[in-house]
């Protein structure tokens, strides 16, 4: 009989069952492997596997722990007969003691969409969720509908045809050109993956409406490659699936180490929203507004001030603080400090740089300048931004 056998005997045996064909879910692995690598290294057991490749995990196996994506029956009763710690990265399934979860908040993801563009004074919503071929549960659309209803407005969410025999959006396409001209405009849609936001993002172009003034686009899984391939760079929600791995591993680490398993599930809060043009709306009808709205954000990166403003546009202060109360609700100051606050993000999510070097690039006149401008606008430091932002990496991150 031919037998399994231990590459490192010395390590502790892992099994991963999660899908590795996607973006998210390499970010997850990688988060394990990370953990790993700063506990000696583990042994790992693995199969390509895509989002229609069931897995199971073989009875002849031996090992200490697993993290797998249990999204069916037939991959938990494969697990079931190993009797081992278990730790389940899917949104899939309830939690259980037996299969713990580590997973990125569906709730706070679906929250943080909602309000996103609520706050940005969206009044139409849209919402496009997984195909129905992957028979996928999707938690998210609740939790932004229910900030969207709590604000006084509704969701407007695509069907798609349940005929349809693969992910392949060509066979849902006559749909979604009905859908995007039905929607009531300029709406805010929020979309489960980037793969389908870049769908809904090419239905628009095909039918001349304008993306992000008419309809703006809000990904929840981001997937860069597919950003980039899209007709413009899409807003994501940060989920930081890499964390979401982490923590998994160390979740598991302590179960093996006789740990209890937790009553609930531990979910890794999502960062932020990331900005791209897909939502880079100017509501306003005031040509002079839009105007001053562009010309801000390509000055951003600089010490831009209101009078700037008053003598690129030829008027008077009090006419453009009018004029963008009425068009905007907001004053051209605070628009121009929120512009100033995402290059700083920007920096601080994407660079090493010190915050010296940061301040020079962004036209703030020294660090302390720069710290109180954040501080005051995030209630944060930039130091506890950054590492908020990726809180594995915050040690061999140079400190602010």
């Amino acid at each position: 009989m031919i037998r399994r056998l231990s590459v490192y005997p010395d390590r502790l045996r892992i099994a991963l069952l999660v899908l590795n064909e996607s973006q998210w879910s390499r970010s997850i692995l990688e988060g394990v492997s990370r953990f790993a690598a700063e506990h000696g290294g583990w042994d790992f057991w693995l199969h390509p596997r895509a989002m229609k490749t069931q897995a199971l995990m073989p009875a002849d196996w031996k090992g200490e722990g697993i993290i797998a994506r249990i999204a069916d029956e037939h991959v938990r009763a494969s697990l079931e007969r190993h009797d081992m710690p278990t730790i389940n990265v899917s949104w899939h399934s309830e939690q259980s003691r037996r299969f713990p979860k580590v997973i990125a908040d569906p709730q706070g993801s679906g929250e943080l969409a909602g309000n996103f563009f609520v706050q940005r004074g969206f009044q139409h919503f849209g919402y496009i969720g997984p195909p129905l071929c992957y028979n996928y549960r999707d938690p998210v659309q609740p939790a932004a509908e229910r900030v969207i209803e709590e604000a006084g407005y509704s969701l407007r969410s695509f069907s798609p045809d349940p005929a349809s025999p693969s992910s392949d959006y060509d066979y849902q396409r006559s749909r979604l050109v009905q859908w995007v001209r039905s929607l009531p405009k300029p709406i805010g849609v929020i979309a489960f993956s980037t793969v389908v936001a870049r769908e809904i993002m090419l239905t628009c172009s095909a039918e001349g409406i304008n993306v992000p003034n008419d309809v703006a686009v809000l990904a929840v899984e981001h997937d860069p490659l597919i950003s980039q391939l899209s007709p413009m760079p899409i807003s994501y929600i940060q989920q930081r699936p890499e964390l979401v791995g982490y923590e998994a591993a160390r979740e598991l680490r302590r179960l093996i180490s006789g740990g209890t398993p937790r009553d609930e599930p531990i979910a890794i809060a999502p960062e932020g929203i990331i900005e791209k043009p897909s939502t880079d709306t100017i509501f306003a009808a005031d040509s002079m507004v839009q105007n001053a709205v562009a010309y801000i954000k390509q000055n951003a990166d600089s010490a831009i001030n209101v009078s700037d403003l008053t003598r690129f546009l030829d008027v008077s202060r009090r006419s453009l603080e009018d004029r963008f109360r009425k068009a905007l609700n907001r004053t051209p100051a605070e628009e121009i400090r929120f512009a100033r606050l995402l290059v700083l993000k920007d920096f601080l999510r994407q660079t090493n740089l010190s915050l010296a070097e940061i301040s020079a690039k962004s036209g703030f006149s020294c660090e302390n300048s720069t710290l109180r401008f954040f501080k005051r606008m995030t209630g944060m430091t930039p130091g506890e931004y950054r590492r908020n932002y990726d809180p594995i990496a915050a040690s061999s991150r140079q400190s602010l």
